[in-house]
Formats: C-alpha cells, sequence, structure tokens
C-alpha cells in the first residue's frame, strides 16, 4: 500500500527532514510528480532555493517526475544562468531597465535550453 502523496512528511518514523516535495512547492514554475521526495538536514523548505536562475520571464519550468529521491543541496541550474555571446557584452542590461531593453537589438536573443526535465523513478 503506497502512502498518502498529500502528506507532507510520509515517513513512519515522523521525521521532518523528508517530505513529500510537491506539498512544498510555491512557484507556478516547478512541477513535481507524485511520491518524489526530498530530504534536507536543515529544513524541507530549502529546496526551492536550490533551482538556481529560474526567473519567471523566460519561461522554462523545472519538471520531476514521480517517484524521485532528491538529497539536500542537490541544485538545478536554469535558463537564466546563460549569456548572450554574440553581442558587443555579456551583460544582460536588457533585463535591469526597460530603456535598455528597448534599444536592444530585436534579434538578441538570451540562449534558451528549454525546460529541465527530469523522469520518473530518478
Amino acid at each position: 500500500m503506497f502512502p498518502d502523496p498529500g502528506v507532507l512528511y510520509p515517513l513512519v518514523s515522523d521525521m521532518k527532514r523528508t517530505c513529500f516535495l510537491k506539498n512544498i512547492i510555491t512557484k507556478s514554475n516547478i512541477i513535481i510528480g507524485d511520491y518524489t521526495y526530498y530530504d534536507d538536514e536543515t529544513n524541507v523548505k530549502n529546496f526551492e532555493k536550490n533551482v538556481l536562475y529560474h526567473y519567471e520571464f523566460l519561461g522554462d519550468r523545472l519538471i520531476i517526475g514521480k517517484f524521485c529521491q532528491l538529497a539536500s543541496n542537490v541544485k538545478f541550474l536554469m535558463n537564466g544562468m546563460f549569456h548572450m555571446m554574440d553581442t558587443i557584452t555579456t551583460y544582460p542590461f536588457m533585463i535591469f531597465s526597460e530603456e535598455c531593453k528597448a534599444k536592444y537589438p530585436k534579434e538578441a536573443k538570451f540562449p534558451f535550453k528549454g525546460d529541465t526535465v527530469i523522469g520518473n523513478d530518478v
């Protein structure tokens, strides 16, 4: 018999360092499958801090399947870590002001690698 995927802390010993991950996610661009759990020796609510450079305006998602096991301090590097390499500078001026954004060439784009997808049972 499977535990209820809606339970926050699934271990029978009621340890608070392991949780079913989808029950603590607050960001809409992070999607977690049922029964995927995360273990964090400090606080399970630290998970979203380990999803780095994940800016909603880029539109990428972190998708993790069902029955996955994620350990403390796992890191996911998202699309926001990439910089344009075909412009005069790699500095992302256009994300800091509308004035700079308006002056950038329309064809200038940040490299976009798509969603980060972790399959089931990983």
